[in-house]
């Protein structure tokens, strides 16, 4: 009875987004939306030795922030939803190794975050947990690294190749009926996506990737 359609499921109990937090670098700090950001960082590496353990500490603040926001318990949660662009997700599981949480690992790209939070929703809406933590994130040098050209390299960027944000977003879920924030925004209904493939060959052409449109797209 909740299923609607081939794609969406109806949610018996609304899920509220009790706590949500998010951290990101200083070029992100700098744009349109560095007002909204909890924490944003000058020094891109966090003062580690590498850009992927930089992105898991960030995933760790982002959560620790949304907990505190929302005055929640780490023990408090049945599971924690995370994932990153990184191989076997390493951000997200060493972001999350030292917390006493069982762990699930998304890799959903671009997707992840919307993927925590309709996968959350359902876990709560089918009983199988009260509170659920979410969190995604992403580096871009980490990101140049690992899929197109290392920083080091030196190479050009063409003009539409985008920007990978350096940061992170962790939401805390749980069921309506029990969250004391009567404001927070609910997840009455979840639409997973279908794979399609819309025919774009330029791989740093992201803006097609991410909002095609038939009419530029060489088929």
């Amino acid at each position: 009875m909740k299923q609607c359609g081939k794609q969406t499921s109806a949610l018996e109990n609304p899920v509220a987004i009790g706590a949500v937090a998010c951290v990101a670098g200083k070029k992100e700090g700098q744009g349109p939306l560095g007002d909204s950001i909890d924490t944003i960082y000058q020094d891109g590496l966090l003062g580690k030795k590498s850009w992927e353990q930089a992105e898991s500490d960030m995933q760790k603040d982002a959560l620790d922030g949304a907990l505190r926001k929302g005055n929640y318990n780490e023990t408090s949660l049945r599971f924690i939803l995370a994932g990153d662009l990184l191989g076997q997700c390493v951000g997200s599981a060493f972001g999350s190794r030292d917390r006493t949480v069982p762990f699930l690992g998304l890799y959903g790209a671009c997707s992840t975050m919307a993927e925590g939070l309709g996968l959350g929703a359902l876990l709560i809406d089918g009983g199988f947990a009260d509170r659920v933590g979410t969190v995604t994130s992403s580096h871009f040098c980490g990101s140049e690294r690992q899929f197109r050209l290392p920083l080091e390299y030196g190479g050009q960027r063409p003009p539409t190749a985008q920007w990978t944000i350096t940061g992170a977003g962790a939401a805390i879920l749980e069921k309506a009926d029990v969250c004391d924030k009567p404001d927070s925004p609910k997840i009455s209904h979840v639409t997973f996506g279908k794979i399609i493939d819309m025919g774009v060959k330029d791989v740093a052409y992201m803006g097609a990737a991410m909002a095609p449109d038939n009419g530029i797209i060489d088929p």
